[in-house]
């Protein structure tokens, strides 16, 4: 487990050791005994990107029904269109799930209960990366970035739990990774003493676009350390996977300097994986490494958190980012769901 790698989180976080990772070590082919039949996917933010070639590669395993969760939902029938043509015989279907809206999270995870004998497998892809300040409409009104990285696929993940645990029909764990980022590696979150943490980066004289992603994935990263203390990796495996830098994405489609733009493109295309292999690390940390990755950082091997989730400090702000957390999503039961489906 990634908590016991305290002692490699420098090295693991530095430039070097990603450096090489991303141009010399190769994304492993997943094992031909992975098999999906008879089970259900879920993949969020899968009309394009990564979502959507994770989706390609789950269904090359054979699942009896795929469920792709996008915002708009003639985006995603097109996306399903040429996976059906791709596999004409896979079950696909297109759900809407808008992640700036906790509404339309609670939604979602209401169909997923009422529609679903169980689901087996999740990712949590949908995030996006804002480079100006704004604010969603519901709940607290937070800033965009942490309300969609962080805060809907955090309510999305605890309310889908109940459904993933195994059945009197449907044995072995279910398996829920939430994506993350090297962004979270070297970003700190500090301290906000008797304040919120949560509300001293809802700031916008402090608002920073790519911090504030980074910030979003390490907190996810917190969060799903937390959660998978109150989960039995017999009955749900927990995990928060880092794809690493990847060719293509539409991350930047929200930025505004051309500099900037400019500058990521020229590094993506010299360190940057591809699609195929940056989707088949989501596959490597969801259904490849099992129990053993359970409430860790994954690519397709475990590796060390962010330095800043360890010792006494990383312990203080991993508990004020998870009461703060569980306080906001207080609306929607979800310390009951925690404690109803803990070990």
């Amino acid at each position: 487990m990634s908590a016991h790698l305290e002692e490699q989180a420098s090295t693991q976080a530095g430039m070097l050791f990603n450096t090489k990772r991303q141009l010399f070590q190769r994304v492993p082919p997943i094992p031909p005994a992975i098999d999906l039949a008879g089970k259900t996917v879920l993949v969020t933010g899968s009309n394009i990107g990564l979502g959507l070639e994770c989706s390609r590669q789950f269904l090359n395993l054979r699942p009896s029904r795929l469920i792709m969760a996008v915002r708009s939902l003639p985006k995603g029938e097109a996306a399903a269109v040429s996976l059906r043509a791709e596999f004409p015989d896979a079950k696909i279907e297109v759900w809407q799930l808008d992640m700036e809206s906790f509404r339309s999270v609670q939604a979602f995870a209401a169909k997923c209960e009422q529609e679903l004998d169980r689901l087996h497998v999740a990712v949590l892809n949908a995030a996006l990366g804002k480079f100006k300040f704004d604010r969603t409409e519901e709940g607290c009104n937070r800033e965009t970035t942490i309300q969609v990285n962080y805060l809907s696929t955090t309510l999305l993940a605890i309310l889908l739990i109940p459904k993933m645990k195994p059945s009197a029909s449907s044995s072995g764990p279910g398996r829920l990774t939430m994506i993350t980022s090297d962004a979270s590696l070297w970003v700190k979150l500090k301290d906000a003493g008797s304040g919120g943490l949560l509300d001293s980066i809802d700031r916008p004289e402090n608002f920073d676009g790519f911090e504030q992603y980074s910030r979003s994935k390490l907190l996810i990263n917190m969060f799903g350390a937390r959660l998978a203390d109150f989960l039995d990796p017999d009955e749900v495996i927990v995990n928060c996977c880092n794809p690493g830098a990847v060719k293509g994405t539409a991350f930047m489609r929200n930025a505004d300097s051309w500099f900037f733009k400019t500058a990521i493109s020229l590094i993506m295309r010299i360190v940057g994986r591809t699609m195929v292999d940056g989707a088949r690390v989501y596959v490597h940390s969801c259904l490849v490494l099992g129990k053993k990755s359970h409430g860790s950082f994954t690519d397709w091997q475990i590796r060390a958190w962010p330095e800043t989730m360890y010792g006494a400090l990383g312990y203080e702000l991993g508990t004020k980012v998870w009461n703060e957390t569980i306080e906001e999503l207080r609306f929607a039961g979800v310390e009951n769901v925690v404690g109803r489906v803990g070990k």
